[in-house]
């Protein structure tokens, strides 16, 4: 268990998983746990019955009403930063025929190149709704040679969703990556 002191907010949305060639690991199982396997303090924590973790921000500093998200997955993913890509078309699609009325547009998608641990792919995206609301969506994958974990930050700002999704990432690649003397 991980936590990391002060940090910020985001908000995440629910995206479908990749397709089937291109998924994650299955959850891992654990027990039942109070507290989340990583944590940034100055965050509400709900825990969802799907093994998926959110923070809710409540405060100035991290975007108050932003949300992070995360699941954690079994180590030895293959996924290449091509097929992340390719993933996050399909995820765009669905959200939209999800909902027909709003428009998402891919702002970018970065990440390390090749398979060797550990990586990240990060894929940055904004939704506008019919009546003008925007929300930037910062969707990433996380991979550690102790475990995998999907991360999705969401604000009504863009440098507040980035900044949120830093820090979780930081936590999370923490808890994934090896064991040090």
């Amino acid at each position: 268990m991980l936590t990391v002191a002060g940090i910020g907010a985001a908000s995440a949305q629910s995206a479908p998983p990749p397709p089937a060639a291109a998924s994650p690991a299955p959850p891992i199982s654990a027990p039942p746990i109070s507290a989340p396997p990583i944590s940034v303090s100055g965050w509400r924590y709900q825990r969802s019955s799907s093994d998926v973790h959110i923070f809710h921000c409540e405060q100035a500093s991290c975007g108050a009403g932003s949300k992070v998200t995360y699941r954690l997955y079994a180590a030895n993913n293959p996924m290449t930063l091509d097929q992340f890509r390719e993933s996050q078309a399909q995820i765009i699609k669905a959200l939209e025929q999800r909902k027909p009325d709003q428009k998402i547009t891919l702002l970018g998608v970065d990440g390390a190149k090749g398979t060797a641990l550990p990586r990240m792919y990060r894929a940055r995206r904004l939704t506008v709704t019919p009546d003008g609301v925007s929300e930037y969506q910062v969707n990433g994958l996380l991979f550690g040679t102790r475990a995998s974990a999907s991360l999705i930050s969401s604000a009504r700002d863009e440098k507040i969703s980035n900044a949120n999704y830093a820090k979780f990432a930081a936590a999370a690649m923490l808890v994934l990556a090896p064991k040090t003397r």
